[in-house]
């Protein structure tokens, strides 16, 4: 298969999980360095340091505005960089830069998503391109970036950071914010600003096609005092989404709060599950299609990953697995399942939390509830021996039928 055969067949499955709903399409970019087994690669180009060998994936993540549950890859791109960076690059037309990837990508994920009630673009600063604002949103879609430009807005002598800041506190909010190397985790509190902003379009690489001004919200967060040590919290983010009150601005900070699930993915992709650069495929447009697989696979691990629990009883198996796939889901739970309450599957039939017991099981997980809950490694392993059986068992399935 393709690369886009294999992205087209995730999408279409991520549009069946998404119909009616609120999606945020979560994207950003990752390396898979190969560097270590470079002698037995051909066909690679350079990742972020420029010397050593691999490739660059960047997904767009389909999540469930509402719970946060992942709902599978709805685009994706993947490239090798072979390529030196021109000395005129902000002069280039955005169609030939390697950030064109920010465009394409969400607008990708716009068209797959068509069952999708309304979708969301989320990113972080180095999306933060004015073509973007211009192109992905429509009627359906909105775009949330995480602002990295202090950019000159229409107003002469105004600038986004500045009038921000000017803006009047409109309340304040707390969450646990996720620790991070270089960041702990912790409880912040932190002033709450936004006003309505007109972008001018910047004048370096200006495609005439594009509008010279863009209205947008901006919304600020801040934190007032930091514990001794840290980095006060300061997210500045510019949404197509109107904001009218704090309670506005609060569900536009939990939507961007959201983006960390794709750093879940690079994790589960490379070091909790798939072992992407473990492999030892050797050429690199083999390795393109591997990517694109294992991002599949890497939905799918935390897919069961969230829907282990509590949050799985409220969707269907059927997001993730076959009819014929379900029917092997029974057959394996009658067989693992113990004869004591505690040894049984005690997710109701056909939910995903079910299926998600009876994946853990074939990853090694002992079944008990006081044990520690499987993670992405267990279920990695497990949905590989699953489809292994699923495999011979739709096989013999059919034999008995002929």
């Amino acid at each position: 298969m393709t690369v886009r055969e294999i992205l087209e067949t995730a999408a279409a499955r991520t549009n069946q999980a998404a119909v009616g709903r609120h999606v945020l399409v979560i994207q950003d970019t990752s390396e898979i360095n190969y560097q270590a087994k470079a002698g037995r690669k051909r066909n690679l180009g350079h990742v972020g340091n420029g010397t050593d060998a691999g490739l660059f994936v960047h997904p767009a993540l389909a999540v469930d505005a509402e719970d946060g549950s992942v709902l599978g890859l709805a685009a994706a791109t993947i490239w090798r960089r072979t390529k030196v960076k021109d000395p005129d690059y902000q002069k280039l037309p955005i169609e030939e830069k390697e950030s064109h990837r920010w465009i394409v990508t969400p607008v990708a994920a716009r068209e797959a998503l068509r069952e999708a009630a309304l979708v969301t673009q989320v990113s972080d600063r180095e999306s933060d391109i004015y073509e973007l604002f211009a192109r992905v949103p429509d009627e359906r879609t909105h775009v949330l970036v995480r602002a990295h430009h202090d950019r000159k807005l229409n107003k002469v002598g105004k600038s986004l950071f500045k009038t921000i800041a000017a803006q009047p506190v409109a309340g304040f909010i707390e969450f646990d914010l996720v620790g991070r190397p270089g960041r702990v985790a912790r409880k912040v509190t932190l002033t709450v600003r936004f006003c309505e902003v007109a972008l001018r379009q910047p004048r370096p690489g200006a495609d005439p096609r594009d509008p010279r001004r863009l209205t947008l919200t901006a919304v600020e967060v801040a934190e007032e005092n930091p514990p001794p040590g840290e980095d006060p919290i300061l997210w500045r983010l510019l949404t197509t989404h109107r904001v009218a009150s704090l309670e506005d601005a609060r569900r536009i900070v939990d939507w961007y709060r959201l983006r960390w699930t794709i750093e879940q993915l690079f994790r589960t992709l490379k070091s909790q599950g798939i072992a992407l650069e473990e492999s030892l495929i050797a050429d690199g447009e083999a390795l393109e299609r591997l990517a694109a697989a294992a991002m599949v696979a890497a939905c799918m691990v935390m897919q069961l990953v969230h829907g282990r629990g509590e949050a799985g009883r409220r969707h269907k198996a059927s997001r993730l697995f076959s009819p014929d796939e379900i029917k092997t889901l029974k057959a394996l739970i009658a067989k693992y399942q113990g004869k004591t309450e505690k040894q049984k599957n005690p997710h109701p039939p056909g939910t995903l939390a079910w299926a998600a017991w009876c994946i853990a099981r074939l990853g090694g997980w002992n079944g008990y509830a006081k044990e520690r809950p499987p993670g992405p490694i267990t279920f990695a392993r497990g949905l590989q021996r699953f489809h292994a059986i699923a495999e011979g068992y739709e096989l013999a399935t059919h034999r008995k039928c002929s």
